[in-house]
């Protein structure tokens, strides 16, 4: 019976390959970028420009696009402990898209899909993402990305029986926030709008009467890049059921 319950879990998981691919695709992009970079100064130069105005030119290239790369692509890992915070399956969703990883499946596939690839990641708190049209790129490069074997978890047994429930356990509003942030009251009485639909709160409600949104999670959770992200498309698809 073990043996059919881990061929299963394997299954579930992504191949390593296609997890470390982001850091792959950047490497490949940056290479291109700077050949493509110097071959325009060359041509440049070869066409009489000053070295002067080449120079400078060069280095406000390389500068912003390293900037955007790493501001935008370069966002931190959810760890494999504060996955269960995330209670609504449009939320693993979405954080599966941002990592690169299937979105389809039930929430205990969705979750166990983030915990693999936490673990794959976990000597980093944080992580490359790359758009998809980067990694249609990167395959038609053939890109080779080392691969690590996937492990479970050491007990099998408590692993299976929390991951079957998708019930959230305990009042949302006292649990933690990711990341090991602390509740605080200052911060909620801070919060005068629902991050998720944008009605106005009181400043000491917890969860948000229009919404159902917990304030203080996703205020806490936007101060991130990644959180910036999930909230962005959280929102955006709200509007767009709206319509």
């Amino acid at each position: 019976m073990s043996r059919y319950i881990r061929r299963y879990f394997y299954r579930l998981a992504p191949p390593a390959s296609d997890i470390m691919r982001a850091g792959e695709v950047w490497k490949a992009v940056t290479v291109l970028f700077v050949s493509a970079l110097a071959t325009v100064s060359a041509l440049l130069i070869a066409r009489g420009e000053e070295e002067f105005f080449v120079l400078p030119f060069v280095v406000v290239a390389l500068s912003v696009y390293f900037y955007v790369v790493y501001k935008r692509y370069h966002v931190e890992l959810v760890p494999e402990g504060d996955l269960e915070l995330f209670d609504d399956p449009g939320d693993l969703e979405i954080l599966c898209a941002i990592y690169g990883l299937p979105r389809t499946g039930s929430p205990n596939r969705l979750r166990h899909r983030l915990a693999q690839f936490a673990r794959v990641n976990s000597d980093s708190s944080f992580v490359w993402v790359a758009p998809k049209s980067l990694k249609r790129v990167a395959s038609g490069l053939e890109l080779s990305a080392e691969k690590e074997e996937q492990e479970l978890p050491e007990n099998l047994h408590e692993f299976v029986v929390r991951m079957v429930s998708d019930e959230p356990s305990g009042d949302r509003s006292r649990r933690p926030l990711v990341w090991g942030v602390r509740r605080s009251r200052s911060r909620l009485t801070s919060i005068a709008s629902c991050p998720i639909c944008d009605s106005e709160v009181g400043g000491r409600q917890a969860i948000c009467g229009e919404c159902g949104a917990d304030l203080e999670f996703y205020s806490a959770l936007a101060e991130s890049k990644v959180g910036r992200r999930l909230v962005a498309q959280k929102v955006g698809q709200r509007y767009r059921k709206l319509r």
